[in-house]
């Protein structure tokens, strides 16, 4: 997702990928966040701190390790309310500690068209540390972007985990600058199948964007997962 990769202030958004199932797994997934952030920028376009957003989808893997998987969000994306990625990959373990991920997600944005693009991607995780590359591919829109993304967990306790992500992204556009994003988490398991979660998270700010939305924002989360 606009992140899923990461962004990365959903509940989990940060997660270390893991091993493969030796059969076939369908996961689900809801959560409510306090603001939709997305690789360190406001989704809503706007200067506010607290702009709650419903969130969820579903993930298929099979037995091979190629995924399929949808995840959505309420939101204000120009002239959309909602934002849907649908993705598809394989991920596998080359070693014990070391997996890979390869796969292709789409934004989908009903209503507003000229927001829709897809990327493609590729990872590797070992251990609790995660590294993602992602490339812009929709003509005139995102082709040729790059955003790489770095993620951590380390468990605290056996509830609780602490979560850090580091983004740069790239914009074929000249007179677009680069973009660097942040996060820091921690999520709690409530119960066996509810987490909450509490993120700091933003960017860096460049002369294009004036309206706040990349200032540091606190925040809160609460989902499930089965």
């Amino acid at each position: 997702m606009k992140i899923q990769t990461l962004s990365l202030i959903t509940l989990g958004a940060l997660a270390i990928g893991q091993p493969i199932a030796a059969q076939a797994d369908t996961s689900f997934n809801i959560s409510t966040v306090s603001l939709y952030k997305s690789r360190g920028v406001d989704q809503d376009g706007r200067d506010q701190a607290m702009r709650p957003a419903l969130q969820g989808g579903l993930d298929y893997t099979s037995s091979s390790g190629f995924y399929l998987g949808n995840w959505n969000s309420s939101g204000r994306f120009g002239q959309a309310d909602v934002e849907i990625d649908l993705y598809g990959g394989y991920r596998t373990q080359l070693t014990k500690d070391l997996g890979l991920d390869l796969g292709y997600i789409h934004y989908l944005y009903p209503g507003e068209s000229d927001w829709s693009d897809g990327e493609a991607y590729v990872g590797l995780n070992y251990r609790q540390l995660a590294f993602k590359v992602y490339r812009g591919m929709r003509p005139h829109v995102n082709q040729g972007d790059m955003y790489y993304e770095l993620g951590y967990t380390q468990p605290l306790t056996e509830k609780l985990d602490l979560k850090l992500g580091l983004g740069y992204q790239q914009y074929h556009v000249e007179d677009l600058s680069s973009k660097t994003d942040y996060s820091v988490g921690l999520s709690y398991a409530l119960f066996k199948h509810l987490a909450l979660s509490a993120t700091v998270a933003g960017a860096n700010h460049r002369s294009e964007v004036d309206n706040g939305s990349r200032d540091a924002r606190f925040i809160l989360g609460v989902g499930a997962a089965f």
